[in-house]
């Protein structure tokens, strides 16, 4: 059986396989044991005669490398904040029309095809071009783009 592993070919299928599992039940925990046997594989095709041993030892040593990069990819994914229903956000600073005149503070404007809800300090007029000043959940908080 250890004639297995005097060919890198059964650490690349086994990262392969592996990888694929990931890709087929996905939680991100297969992929870096995939690609730490891909990485045993290359270096079992530069050093063909490593013994079995230095090569299981290789293999955990580069699993464990190939999870601490991963971990440091997620940080630093996750180091932006969450981007997850922040769409509005980007909204901040456009100018937009609005579709009704404002009553108590309160109307709606036009946002692409589809509106929100506004509200502003001042009066606003149905089809008045206002910018969005700040977002406060579901409601953008404007002010009239002349007085700007």
């Amino acid at each position: 059986m250890s004639w297995l592993f005097d060919t890198p070919w059964l650490w690349w299928i086994a990262g392969a396989v592996l990888v694929g599992l990931e890709l087929a039940a996905p939680g991100v925990f297969l992929l870096w044991i995939g690609l730490g046997a891909a990485a045993t594989g290359v270096v079992l095709a530069l050093w063909p005669a490593l013994p079995l041993t230095w090569q299981l030892l290789l293999f955990a040593a580069l699993m464990f490398a190939s999870l601490a990069a991963g971990v440091a990819v997620q940080r630093r994914a996750n180091r932006a904040g969450p981007q997850l229903n922040q769409e509005l956000q980007g909204l901040v600073g456009q100018r937009l029309q609005s579709l009704v005149t404002f009553e108590h503070g309160r109307g709606r404007v036009r946002v692409g095809d589809s509106s929100y809800a506004a509200e502003a300090r001042e009066p606003v007029a149905a089809g008045e071009v206002v910018e969005v000043a700040a977002v406060d959940g579901t409601t953008l908080r404007v002010r009239s783009a002349s007085r700007s």
